[in-house]
């Protein structure tokens, strides 16, 4: 029987391929290529996921704490509860609607080390990993992440699906976007011979 947590790795493990493949055959360069005008780039979606990692990550690890220290201790099955779902949702490509990343996990203005986003990238799939670990035995149900007025302050069960689905869809976004680089490179050669 697979359980909530085997299907959380299982996509941990399929981000950490996708974005393998992405960074793949790509020069620095190419990475921080823009494919339009007011577009992310491959560096800039995956530096938008490593940004949110850090600030949902703090926030699920103080969940677990609170969570240990209020002995709030179960199993599965896990209730998402109607704010988890509608979260997991919008997050889920494709997108139903564009939205401005809030600024506090915007990729950052200039990326120095475009190379650098996606070693960063697996460290926060291993941070994942980790945290799902630590969770283990907790009913998650009832454990809130996040700050309490925030609407993106959900159950911790929702938390981890939430983020796999928003790491589909930026990493969705991020392989549209390679797509386009490598279809233009073949055409700005032949314009300029």
């Amino acid at each position: 029987m697979t359980t909530w947590a085997d299907n959380v790795i299982d996509e941990l493990n399929d981000a950490r391929i996708r974005a393998g493949n992405l960074a793949q055959g790509l020069t620095p360069d190419e990475l921080l290529t823009r494919p339009e005008a007011g577009k992310w780039s491959v560096a800039e979606c995956l530096a938008h996921l490593n940004t949110t990692a850090s600030v949902v990550q703090r926030m699920i690890a103080n969940g677990i704490a609170d969570g240990k220290a209020r002995q709030f201790f179960g199993g599965e099955p896990f209730n998402l509860g109607a704010k988890g779902r509608l979260l997991i949702w919008i997050a889920s490509p494709p997108p139903k609607f564009r939205m401005r990343a809030p600024k506090a996990v915007a990729p950052p203005v200039k990326i120095s080390d475009p190379a650098g986003v996606l070693p960063e990238f697996m460290s926060c799939q291993d941070e994942w990993e980790r945290l799902l670990k630590e969770s283990q035995g907790l009913d998650m149900s009832r454990i809130r992440v996040g700050p309490r007025f925030s609407p993106f302050r959900c159950r911790l069960s929702a938390a981890f699906p939430w983020m796999m689905a928003h790491q589909r869809r930026h990493l969705l976004q991020a392989e549209n976007v390679k797509r386009q680089i490598v279809s233009a490179a073949p055409a700005a050669t032949a314009k300029a011979s």
